[in-house]
């Protein structure tokens, strides 16, 4: 029993961490509609993240609009998704306090990341969030869901 112990412990944190990830989509796709609707067009960065995607790949994106917001929402989930699994993974082995400013350091590292260096591809928002002022929000959410995900992590903690 003594073995299968540190097992149960990593499923549990796998677990936790997939459900981060997928909190930090839910939380970063809430933001970047919010974005879109500023701007008029609640969809927007999806459909300019699916353009961009698809013309890289040599697809004429006017032809395609409707393809063009669900591979946009497509990436976005796929994205969002990973960055928060390996952001949890990251903290969910954290304690206390520490948990809670680990949690607001990855999301500016995340943000500065964002803008300063990863490509288009790799960022939640796509280009949208091709700079810090526009980093922001997604960070704002991006550490909520980090958060949120210590709650997950703690009901699954055998008393």
């Amino acid at each position: 029993m003594h073995s299968s112990a540190p097992s149960g412990r990593f499923e549990r944190l796998l677990d936790a961490a997939f459900a981060t990830g997928t909190l930090a989509a839910i939380a970063t796709g809430g933001t970047l509609l919010g974005l879109g609707w500023r701007e008029g067009e609640a969809g927007r960065v999806f459909r300019l993240a699916g353009r961009g995607l698809l013309e890289r790949f040599g697809v004429v994106s006017a032809a395609a609009p409707l393809t063009s917001v669900a591979l946009g929402y497509l990436h976005h989930l796929l994205i969002a998704s990973l960055w928060g699994f390996l952001l949890s993974l990251l903290l969910l082995p954290l304690r206390g306090a520490l948990r809670f400013v680990a949690a607001g350091v990855a999301a500016v590292g995340y943000v500065v990341l964002a803008a300063l260096f990863l490509p288009p591809a790799l960022r939640i928002g796509y280009a949208v969030t091709s700079d810090i002022p526009s980093g922001v929000p997604i960070g704002a959410a991006l550490a909520l869901a980090l958060l949120g995900g210590v709650w997950l992590e703690a009901a699954q903690q055998e008393p």
